[in-house]
């Protein structure tokens, strides 16, 4: 008996000892697992900066008679630049407005070219006055034929008109100033300046609050008369060489400096302020 349990003992040793080789030498075979690793944060495409806002561009143009007729019947709000060129084309370029439209209301029966053109507000009905139907646009540059004629009726504008044959601006409110028209020039504007230089023909300016000024102008026909009136500014008259004149303002000092010619009638008043005649 005693036998038999020392040969239990001995098995029992025999087997824990192979036990332990067999998970050492496994533990040396196999690998131990890796750690796991923090997955790396890949940055998360940033969203696309949206396109800037474009700036919007409207342009039409077409060919004309060299002594077209051009109406703008109403521009709410711009800053108007009018050029005369040699080319019998007539250009309207819109920067950040309304899209303008031509209409040709009438054609030279010769030629077949149009001599009378209305610039308007595309969409617009044909005889609206309305606001919501007025061309308006940051900037509005129009070239036209110098042989042009072009009437404008605003609202809050700024008017420049340059080297064509007559023009005719009526404002409510804003800045006109024109030169190099060789037939004519009638402007009006409730509140603003008015300036004419170097240009011939009957001449009638207007503003009820802003200065007039009028240099190196003359008569182109006999007859034809220089008229400026404001009710509150300055009018000045500068080498003005037509025989008839009448200036007047209500509160504001009246300069001529120029020629009284033979035969030529002169009307200058005002109710309050000075008239100063070189």
């Amino acid at each position: 008996m005693q036998e038999l349990l020392i040969k239990l003992g001995f098995w029992t040793v025999a087997v824990c000892l192979i036990a332990g080789m067999a998970e050492s030498v496994l533990a040396q075979v196999t690998p131990p697992s890796p750690t796991p690793r923090a997955r790396p944060m890949v940055p998360r495409p940033a969203a696309p900066m949206p396109p800037p806002h474009p700036r919007e561009v409207n342009e039409r143009a077409i060919a004309v008679d060299p002594r077209v007729s051009i109406n703008i019947p109403c521009i709410s709000r711009a800053k108007v630049v009018v050029n005369g060129w040699t080319r019998n084309e007539v250009r309207v370029f819109v920067k950040n407005g309304s899209g303008p439209v031509l209409r040709v209301r009438e054609k030279d029966p010769k030629t077949g070219s149009p001599n009378w053109v209305v610039i308007a507000r595309e969409g617009s009905a044909e005889e609206s006055m309305s606001s919501t139907d007025c061309l308006s646009g940051e900037r509005i540059d129009i070239e036209v034929p110098t042989g042009a004629t072009i009437s404008i009726s605003g609202r809050q504008t700024e008017v420049r008109i340059d080297s064509v044959r007559k023009a005719v601006v009526r404002n409510l409110g804003g800045k006109v100033a024109v030169r190099n028209v060789s037939g004519g020039i009638s402007a009006e504007t409730f509140e603003g300046d008015i300036a004419v230089e170097n240009s011939v023909g009957q001449i009638s300016l207007k503003t009820s609050s802003g200065n007039i000024l009028a240099f190196d102008v003359r008569q182109g026909e006999v007859g034809e008369m220089m008229k400026a009136s404001t009710s509150s500014g300055t009018i000045t008259l500068q080498n003005v060489e037509h025989r008839q004149i009448e200036a007047g303002t209500v509160s504001g000092t009246l300069v001529f400096d120029g020629k009284f010619l033979n035969g030529g009638l002169y009307n200058f008043k005002t109710s309050n302020g000075a008239i100063r005649l070189a």
